[in-house]
């Protein structure tokens, strides 16, 4: 299996064939035209109506129960045989079985239940390839129990604006959503010209439903750096009592760390005391009303919390992206930093590793350089000044002077220079020149 690409008399790019990898494949066929595929994610909150609603739901719990099912008859196929179930030999023999004994499975779209077995089959692939935990049953009180995933053909999935001028999502056997059109956007800029949307996938966060489309679009390969300006490089040094400090060859900035978690702590405190006092049955899982309110208010302010920070991190990136061409950070192991039980909640309060993650697609959508210094690389410790390693550095200097040059240093403004001369270093590996 293979995919093709035929360029159109009006200029777009028409794809044919199959392939486990497409992406990869895809790109590759759109080289010797000097373009490439630009994948990207859009959000949207709907707003259904209380049919809508319970069709979503249906596709939800359908989605879970394929999900759990195809997961227990795997590990008994492998126990009774020693092999492996597929999704293919799942689909074609025990799915029809399936629909004839669950005739509440034939409400939902063939691609939700289809895509629910294809993330079981993904989550033993990442165990046995990456070593991660084992794959697990979803619940409905936990987020992998309640989003489901379609994808498109025909069609089946549109973003358009209804007879009555409000923004609507169509979705299989669910049909027109109105959804919240983002703030200073129209419909033709969800989803522009020559764009196509590959799937969507429905989340329920309490009673709240949110759409995410993966978009693909053929766009034309930015022209390689030959050169750089050294005013055009620009490094962070991430921390906790800083967020960050951000600098170039001319100007340092400091970014307050917002401390959500620490902000919320007291309200959502309050709140939890009070949801654990409600009646609740552990086993039925089932509480009183009261229980359940104050169950989605604890919810809202978790919600409240994580969306702050989101904004937070895609202002701030934003802010970057359009300042440099070159971004150069830490190759921070946050996996083993949260390990620290006295800094884990202020490190998971952070999220430097989401906000990275925003830094570098922003950056190099605009065919921008990310860089990482090495892992060990230590950007506080040595002086910018003279290249003195300074072993006795602890954690809790903020300023140090350097035992070779007399220099004093701010810890941060210190590494942000070290990082800077590191990516200055990198960039000429790569063969780029730094101009003044």
């Amino acid at each position: 299996m293979a995919i093709s690409v035929i360029k159109q008399d009006d200029g777009t790019f028409r794809f044919s064939g199959r392939s486990f990898r497409p992406t990869e494949e895809k790109m590759q066929a759109l080289a010797p035209y000097g373009m490439l595929l630009h994948n990207w994610g859009i959000v949207l909150m709907l707003l259904p109506d209380p049919v809508q609603t319970q069709a979503l739901d249906q596709q939800i719990g359908n989605a879970r129960f394929i999900r759990n099912r195809y997961l227990a008859d795997r590990q008994d196929y492998y126990a009774r045989s020693g092999e492996s179930l597929t999704v293919a030999c799942y689909k074609s023999v025990y799915m029809p079985r399936l629909k004839k004994e669950y005739p509440f499975l034939l409400l939902s779209d063939k691609f939700a239940l289809e895509a629910a077995l294809e993330h079981v089959d993904a989550a033993y692939k990442k165990f046995f390839r990456e070593h991660t935990g084992f794959p697990r049953f979803a619940s409905k009180y936990n987020l992998s129990g309640n989003q489901y995933t379609t994808k498109f053909t025909n069609w089946n999935i549109a973003v358009e604006t209804g007879k009555d001028g409000l923004s609507y999502v169509k979705l299989p056997k669910i049909g027109k959503i109105r959804f919240v059109l983002p703030k200073g956007k129209t419909v033709p800029d969800i989803v522009p010209e020559g764009t196509s949307i590959l799937s969507a996938s429905v989340k329920r966060t309490g009673q709240t439903y949110t759409v995410s489309l993966q978009l693909e679009a053929v766009v034309e390969k930015p022209a390689e750096l030959a050169e750089v300006s050294v005013r055009d490089i620009v490094a962070a040094d991430m921390g906790i009592a800083r967020f960050a400090t951000i600098g170039n060859a001319e100007e340092m900035e400091t970014v307050e760390n917002p401390r959500w978690i620490r902000l919320h702590a007291k309200r959502l405190r309050r709140l939890q005391k009070a949801l654990s006092r409600k009646r609740y049955d552990k086993k039925s899982h089932t509480g009183s009303k009261n229980w359940e309110k104050a169950r989605r208010r604890v919810a809202a302010e978790q919600r409240k919390c994580a969306n702050q920070r989101k904004d937070f991190q895609h202002k701030l990136s934003r802010k970057i992206a359009d300042a440099c061409t070159v971004f150069v950070c830490e190759d921070l192991n946050i996996r083993g930093m949260v390990k620290n039980r006295h800094l884990s909640k202020e490190i998971s309060s952070a999220g430097w590793g989401r906000f990275l993650t925003y830094v570098r697609y922003k950056l190099e959508r605009k065919g921008g350089i990310f860089l990482k210094a090495g892992r060990f690389y230590a950007s506080s410790k040595i002086c910018s000044i003279c290249g003195k390693k300074y072993e006795a550095l602890k954690l809790s200097d903020r300023s140090w002077r350097c035992p070779e040059c007399g220099e004093i240093h701010d810890r941060d403004e210190n590494a942000v220079s070290n990082l800077l001369k590191e990516g200055r270093r990198l960039l000429a590996e790569k063969g780029i020149a730094v101009t003044a």
